[in-house]
């Protein structure tokens, strides 16, 4: 058969399961974007920036089970624009698939400034592809999206020239047929391994289980294995929705000092520690702040990221398989579930505390974040998917927000690239059309990627952005204040995020206080369910942080030594006195 190149690349993509693409036609991809338009089963979609087009990839792998996210840009700047959002994906174990249309194979690359983009990107994927003929474009493609979902998942690089895209060649018939395989990991743990964690665990006093991302999928699995031998669960920050907030056994987001009374108090005689999808990295652990027990057993797909660390036990594979052959190795050892009352109350009144705390703080008129969280959750659906962005309300949604539903709750939390949220929330929505969306976005973040509201106008996506806005990148100007007493560049200014909705033909709504909140969420949720987007402008208060943010701050400060704390302090005095 004789096909163009455009061509290939649809059938290829079509056989994926690909749905939409996202990214800025240019010269060198638009014959993609022309074919891709003819598709019954791809949408191509415009966004503002390429950056956006990762952010927007990146959700719909991670809010759609069995679903890659997928760019189309160009190479050069394209490429440059959506480093971020490709960087993110990387640290977060992501699948995404990246096309870029790039300049003829004998284009004269010395007549004109030039970068390789496959350079560039070596460090931030999983693997790179250059196609050099028609004929290698769909087992390309294929190739790329099975190295992008096996293992840890990534983003995968593949380059396609513009010749290559227009003109036509003989290609071999049948076309090839992808197979979903749904065994893309390699089963690596012996039954002496699973005997020996299995063992492990029921000589533990207090065993514990975190569980990340890695584990979203498993979450009915966890559930029984964590019943079973009366584990407290906590979770990492991207792993907020792999455990059910309403369990009795969910302790909070991470344990040690800086985590929330429950979880701190439930895992503070824990004595092996199971990391189920988690690597245990520095967010994981809130900069270390988390003291690790000597025993751990790590359940995980990830192939490396392991050699350094000294673990109890390392069971590689399919984390939802060696979870359930886990739990029946701990049955047949132990058929009866252990139970724990005392454990169970002390989570639910160390929760039920921490709550009337927080709800009972002055927010001095302006709108307390525990109130406005335990308004959202009243309001929305069980299934709602929440995405926050990058800064102090990441943390607080965390920790104020309960979420029960797996891939429910998503954020930047490896790269930590602000700008995440609002493109994440129009890419739910997409992927996610009878679910409510509803992002949460520092006013810092909202000027990065706000525009991208548009593209939910033009595509009729009722999502709903509530804005906490506080005049300030406020985690840094926090920092900035109790350290030198300063402000530095963190000073917003007044924006009218009114004027901004009107301006794309967005609805608005004004939060003020803490009365206002329940008829604005209302009032949003009838606005999104006729397909519009809308903000809610919330004056939000940052006088009380999460757990979180202020455990990473002593944290990190007890890092220095005491002569450098000193010399800190004077500087400090210093700045307060002379201004």
């Amino acid at each position: 058969m004789n096909k163009n190149g455009a061509w290939l690349t649809q059938y290829a993509l079509e056989q994926l399961g690909i749905t939409h693409t996202f990214g800025i036609p240019g010269v060198q991809n638009a014959e993609i974007y022309d074919h891709l338009n003819q598709s019954e089963s791809i949408t191509p979609l415009l966004v503002n920036h390429e950056m956006n087009a990762a952010f927007m990839a990146d959700a719909v792998s991670r809010t759609s089970a069995g679903s890659v996210g997928t760019m189309l840009i160009v190479s050069g700047s394209g490429v440059t624009h959506a480093i971020s959002g490709i960087g993110e994906a990387y640290l977060a174990g992501i699948p995404l698939l990246i096309i870029a249309g790039a300049d003829a194979v004998n284009a004269e690359q010395s007549s004109y400034p030039y970068i390789d983009a496959k350079e560039i990107l070596k460090p931030l994927t999983k693997a790179i592809f250059s196609v050099n003929d028609q004929q290698q474009i769909v087992e390309t493609l294929f190739a790329a999206y099975r190295i992008a979902t096996s293992d840890r998942p990534g983003p995968v690089f593949v380059e396609i020239p513009l010749d290559i895209q227009v003109l036509s060649a003989d290609i071999d018939a049948p076309l090839p047929i992808y197979s979903h395989s749904t065994d893309n990991e390699a089963e690596s743990t012996s039954d002496a391994d699973l005997n020996a964690a299995a063992t492990q665990l029921l000589q533990a006093d207090l065993p514990g289980i975190i569980v990340g991302w890695d584990a979203v999928d498993t979450q009915a699995e966890v559930i029984a294995l964590a019943q079973q031998i009366g584990a407290p669960v906590c979770t990492t920050l991207s792993g907020v929705s792999s455990f059910p907030a309403k369990h009795p056994l969910h302790a909070g987001m991470i344990f040690g000092p800086a985590a929330v009374p429950s979880a701190e108090s439930a895992f503070k005689d824990c004595d092996c520690l199971l990391a189920i999808g988690t690597n245990l990295n520095e967010v994981d652990t809130a900069s270390g702040s988390a003291v690790l027990p000597a025993n751990i057993i790590y359940i995980t797909r990830d192939k490396e990221n392991f050699s350094d660390q000294e673990t109890s036990s390392l069971l590689r594979g399919n984390i939802q398989q060696i979870t359930t052959n886990l739990l029946y190795k701990l049955q047949e050892k132990k058929p009866a579930a252990v139970s724990r009352p005392a454990l169970l109350e002390d989570i639910a009144n160390h929760k039920a505390q921490f709550k009337k705390e927080w709800q009972g703080h002055n927010s001095r008129g302006l709108v307390n974040p525990a109130v406005f969280f335990n308004k959202l959750q009243a309001a929305i659906r069980d299934d709602a998917v929440i995405i926050t962005d990058d800064g102090l309300h990441t943390f607080l949604a965390a920790e104020l927000l309960p979420i029960n539903n797996p891939r429910s709750f998503i954020s930047p939390s490896s790269f930590n690239a602000m700008g995440y949220c609002i493109p994440a929330v129009n890419a739910a929505k997409l992927v996610n059309p009878d679910k409510q969306v509803v992002g949460i976005v520092g006013d810092g973040a909202m000027l990065m990627s706000g525009m991208e509201a548009l593209t939910a106008v033009r595509e009729n996506l009722g999502a709903i952005y509530c804005i906490f806005n506080d005049g300030k990148l406020s985690r840094i100007n926090h920092s900035q204040r109790i350290s030198d007493d300063q402000t530095t560049c963190t000073q917003l200014g007044n924006i009218n995020w009114g004027a901004f909705a009107d301006s794309i033909e967005c609805g608005y709504i004004p939060v003020r206080h803490n009365n206002d909140i329940e008829v604005a969420l209302r009032h949003a949720l009838e606005t999104a369910a006729h397909n519009q987007p809308v903000f809610l402008d919330i004056s939000i208060d940052y006088s009380r942080h999460s757990n979180y943010a202020q455990g990473v701050e002593k944290t990190n400060a007890a890092r220095f030594s005491s002569m450098n704390k000193l010399g800190m302090l004077g500087r400090a005095i210093v700045r307060k006195l002379t201004g």
